[in-house]
């Protein structure tokens, strides 16, 4: 069992100045979690997530209170859609997580499932020879436990029953 036998291949993939409006847009049309960006070059740059995108709660330096933060900025919650709206040009650049974590097309599907708990990733960029060819999510390695290699050919309730 090989990455490339459960990943996605050609995942949709966006540029360093595409903006997180954008994104957004793309995450809900292709009911996706991540998009990996390119560079001008089309070399990985980086990646982005759901998460990156949404709200988080982290520490405040020094202390133990707990604060809500969005793309790495502290924020108050009650004024999401205000900050949304300012944030609307930012760009996957400015959000990006740049220590990108991949795993190889040949690699066992057993060590990209290791990564990704270790690493608390639920997406993998896939390489072969460096080069970005898919992205290996946590419901792809299910698959495995399902004994599905080929994806499911419709994301919509019908197609997914007939999957199942």
């Amino acid at each position: 069992m090989r990455v490339r036998h459960y990943m996605t291949a050609n995942p949709i993939v966006v540029t360093e100045g595409t903006t997180v409006a954008e994104i957004a847009r793309l995450f809900i049309a292709h009911r996706i979690g991540c998009v990996p960006v390119l560079d001008d070059h089309g070399i990985l740059a980086g990646l982005v997530t759901g998460t990156d995108l949404f709200l988080r709660q982290k520490t405040v330096p020094f202390s133990t209170v707990r604060a809500t933060s969005l793309m790495g900025d502290w924020m108050d919650p009650s004024r999401l859609e205000e900050t949304y709206q300012g944030l609307r040009d930012v760009t996957a650049r400015d959000v990006m997580t740049r220590q990108v974590l991949t795993v190889d097309a040949d690699a066992p599907v057993g060590e990209a499932a290791r990564l990704m708990m270790l690493h608390q990733r639920k997406h993998l960029p896939v390489t072969a020879a460096g080069a970005l060819v898919g992205i290996l999510t946590r419901h792809d390695v299910l698959r495995a436990l399902c004994g599905s290699v080929a994806p499911p050919t419709s994301q919509s309730p019908e197609g997914l029953a007939e999957a199942i």
